[in-house]
């Protein structure tokens, strides 16, 4: 059964936002916590990428639920959540709590909720 376009929209926005707040919240009261794999730093950004390449996966096949547009979300919150991180500082524990990781994160999480809201208001004006 296929999802209506707000509510995929809706549910993609919310995971995505509560996928932030979470990571954002765990980490600030655990923030020397580490993925660690043999002497491989796995960060929660390489996780969100291998979600959202499930995601898209199960999306290119038409499976388009619930699960997949949740899965989309979180993965998308992970990356956005590190991706100013990795690439504006050093990427220590300390730097994710600094001011360029957590702005860095608001900004391209707000990027990506208003091209998902744009692209909604867009198709719905066009009656697509």
């Amino acid at each position: 059964m296929r999802m209506d376009i707000k509510k995929r929209t809706s549910h993609f926005i919310i995971s995505l936002l509560v996928t932030v707040v979470v990571v954002r919240i765990f980490l600030y009261f655990f923030p020397n916590i580490n993925l660690t794999l043999g002497s491989y730093n796995i960060h929660h950004l390489f996780t969100g990428t291998v979600l959202l390449i499930i995601a898209f996966i199960l999306i290119l096949h038409n499976i388009i639920n619930n699960y997949t547009i949740i899965l989309a979300g979180i993965a998308t919150g992970f990356i956005t959540d590190e991706l100013v991180y990795l690439l504006g500082t050093n990427g220590s524990d300390l730097a994710y709590s600094s001011s360029v990781s957590f702005w860095g994160m608001v900004i391209v999480t707000g990027i990506v909720i208003i091209i998902t809201q744009s692209v909604y208001y867009y198709r719905k004006k066009r009656g697509k």
